[in-house]
């Protein structure tokens, strides 16, 4: 809209200065015309007079004959004497030195005593009698009249270029603002796709905007499917490894109550056989990270920490862990509900393996114009070193090397969070004094 505006205002400041000046360049054309023709009158007043030397004061035109007249004639020998002016010039003292030049006509704009005058000069030789004199005649039109018309013109064209601008400049608002219409409800359901309450784009769109809205449409239906075929596919590989893997493993056990067998050959496989059953959960969480889409959903996440804590609780039995959890009424989470499951998953059995006996998770929303959902999980453990705090969100890095893992479960939950352009921190709990970790995702824009 600014470079429309910018245009239109260039556009007709050229047209209003064309205008004028081409209202100026026809009124001193007019001028010049008339001034010619009253050189003539004094050309034909001299050939009259026959080389008697007697001039008369009086024209033919009488804007001349009056005092107070803009009309002014001088006629000048050829050694530049004024030897005729007219009654309307002697207000002015003149101190022309014209040089004649055979036939030279000329035309210009003077200053004479505060004045401006418009100027015709013309240098002719005149036969008188016998002998051939050489003369420079002048005619000079005062420019008060054509300085306030060309004032009042000039005023005229902007007051109309002004009001041509305001009217343009409402045709244009209007135009656009009808024209762009279907892009703001393109808009509009683009992001209520992004929120998850729409599934797809509306079909009502005018001709130019449908051949997007249809290709786009048809991308969302394959993505959709291929989504949900990257979704079986990953789980059926599952089942179909972590069965053999475990049959291995079973094997391998059965091997080392054998005393004829070395006991490192079935250590040696039981471990291979770990590494990679956990080398394929990792690419499956990987796989999993992967699968956002155009449209996500906004999920509510009290269910989902209220699952994952009542199963940790049983394989923490033991433990007896003290679990508080506090959830934001109005909280939610833009996105996959498999991500939050394997962010909320990660932290909690971290957090459940490694506390004391309390663990304490809160998820809040901050920010008002641009919302995060900040989750934070504490323990009461023995908390992430200052100079391990980095290093654990590496793959294959663990803080504490005598508590089983792998390691990749903060490297899973690290991907997942910077899929979704949010930020992970490890730090201390203030109050259960263990680890914190406190993760903050943008809402609705990445």
């Amino acid at each position: 809209m600014l470079a429309t505006t910018v245009s239109v205002v260039v556009f007709l400041a050229f047209v209003s200065f064309a205008i004028i000046k081409s209202y100026q360049s026809a009124t001193e054309s007019t001028i010049e015309h008339n001034l010619s023709q009253d050189a003539n009158e004094l050309v034909t007043l001299l050939e009259d007079t026959q080389g008697t030397g007697w001039l008369p004061n009086e024209l033919v035109n009488p804007s001349y004959n009056q005092p107070l007249s803009s009309h002014i004639g001088l006629i000048f020998d050829e050694h530049g004497k004024l030897i005729w002016r007219s009654l309307s010039s002697y207000r002015y003292e003149f101190n022309f030195k014209p040089t004649f030049f055979n036939l030279n006509r000329k035309f210009y704009h003077q200053q004479i005593e505060g004045d401006g005058f418009f100027i015709y000069e013309v240098s002719i030789p005149i036969s008188l009698g016998k002998t051939v004199k050489d003369y420079t005649l002048m005619t000079m039109y005062q420019d008060k009249d054509y300085q306030r018309d060309a004032s009042q013109f000039t005023t005229i064209v902007l007051l109309w270029m002004t009001g041509g601008l305001f009217l343009m400049l409402l045709v244009i608002t209007w135009t656009l603002r009808w024209g762009f219409k279907p892009l703001r409800y393109l808009a509009v359901e683009l992001s209520e796709m992004k929120s998850g309450t729409r599934g797809q784009l509306s079909q009502h769109y005018p001709t130019e905007i449908d051949r997007i809205s249809r290709p786009l449409n048809a991308l969302l239906h394959r993505e959709q499917e291929s989504r949900e075929r990257l979704k079986n596919t990953m789980g059926d590989l599952a089942h179909s490894l972590k069965t053999p893997l475990a049959a291995i493993q079973a094997s391998a056990q059965s091997l080392q109550a054998l005393p004829e067998v070395p006991r490192e050959l079935p250590a040696d496989i039981v471990e291979q056989a770990q590494r990679m059953n956990t080398t394929i959960s990792y690419q499956l969480k990987r796989a999993v990270v992967g699968r956002q889409g155009l449209a996500q959903s906004r999920i509510n996440p009290a269910p989902v920490v209220e699952r994952l804590s009542r199963a940790l609780t049983k394989v923490y039995a033991s433990k007896d862990v003290d679990f508080q959890c506090h959830v934001d009424e109005n909280c939610y989470f833009d996105g996959d509900e498999g991500d939050l499951m394997e962010i909320l998953g990660n932290l909690l059995e971290n957090a459940f393996r490694l506390c004391v006996c309390q663990v304490r998770i809160s998820l809040t929303l901050a920010g008002d114009k641009r919302p995060h959902l900040q989750i934070q999980v504490d323990d009461d453990g023995p908390g992430v070193p200052e100079d391990k705090r980095e290093s654990i969100l590496q793959r294959g890095v663990r803080a504490d090397s005598r508590n089983p893992g792998q390691g990749i479960g903060l490297a899973v939950v690290v991907d997942i969070v910077a899929s979704y352009r949010g930020q992970l921190t490890v730090g201390r709990a203030e109050t259960l004094g263990g680890a914190s970790f406190l993760i903050s995702l943008p809402l609705g824009s990445y």
